[in-house]
């Protein structure tokens, strides 16, 4: 249903698709309203992006007991552009439960300042508020402990034009330099790389901290997803949402399996800047 839609929608002028996707969503929480009322819970999952999120979603999607939105605040901004700051995106967010009847409803939310809080203009501390308002009933965390590699895995897949793969045929080493002065993976301007480092732990700190008490489960990328398989966060997740894991497929390859001093052109110098830090094992590992 999805592609069909997709194939549809490419039909219809550009102007008027973000109209007619509203219409597809209003229609899809209306069919969903009479089943609302049994939803167990409501899934959010929280990250900084290029952690591993694509695959977990996408074996969480292919649950039947799970209606995975994906990356809501970016469905947001397709459908209402500019305006998006103009909703009052609590109460959007809390109308697009309906949307899984009686099913789990999941999606994500990336949690530095300049990636979904600037979206919907808010902070990730108020956005955590709000949800408890509206009935988010269990939190995932996605971190990368190696955040120098979750850089390179951003700059790489943008300067490829492409973000995920399906095929081992698909993963190609893409070459270039980091600019180390100006890193960004959101909206603002770039900041030096150690700040950039910095905030992102500080970012997943801030998450733990303001989760604290709640139905909070933790992942690690390599951990839990890339030395022990996908699957095996997925059946954590599960267990979490107290629901049999069924039977999935993976469907996404590792991006940029490549040691860092075969992808970074300056390596030396990222080594450099990282040198004496508390982030100079990331360069290594």
């Amino acid at each position: 249903m999805p592609k069909l839609r997709s194939r549809f929608a490419q039909l219809v002028p550009s102007k008027l698709r973000p109209l007619l996707k509203r219409q597809i969503r209003r229609f899809d929480r209306l069919r969903g309203l009479s089943g609302a009322r049994n939803r167990p819970g409501v899934v959010l999952m929280l990250h900084v992006g290029r952690c591993g999120s694509t695959v977990l979603a996408n074996l969480l999607a292919q649950n039947d007991q799970v209606h995975w939105d994906g990356k809501l605040p970016r469905k947001a901004l397709q459908l209402y552009g500019e305006g998006v700051r103009d909703i009052d995106h609590t109460r959007w967010i809390a109308e697009q439960f309906a949307i899984s009847g009686d099913r789990f409803y999941g999606f994500e939310f990336k949690i530095l300042a300049d990636q979904y809080p600037s979206i919907f203009g808010t902070s990730t501390a108020d956005f955590l508020r709000a949800c408890r308002e509206i009935g988010v009933t269990h939190y995932i965390l996605l971190a990368r402990r190696n955040t120098l590699r979750h850089v390179v895995s951003h700059y790489a897949s943008k300067s490829r034009g492409n973000w995920h793969a399906n095929t081992a045929e698909a993963v190609q080493k893409k070459v270039f330099s980091l600019d180390i002065d100006a890193i960004s993976t959101g909206q603002a301007p770039g900041r030096p790389l150690l700040e950039y480092l910095a905030e992102v732990d500080a970012a997943h700190a801030e998450v733990r901290a303001l989760l604290a008490g709640e139905n909070f489960l933790e992942l690690e990328y390599e951990r839990d997803i890339d030395a022990a398989g996908a699957e095996t966060a997925y059946a954590r997740v599960c267990a979490f949402l107290g629901i049999p894991p069924g039977a999935v497929e993976i469907r996404n390859r590792k991006m940029n399996p490549f040691p860092l001093d075969n992808v970074l052109e300056n390596y030396d110098a990222v080594e450099r800047a990282l040198a004496g830090t508390d982030f100079a094992w990331m360069s290594k590992d």
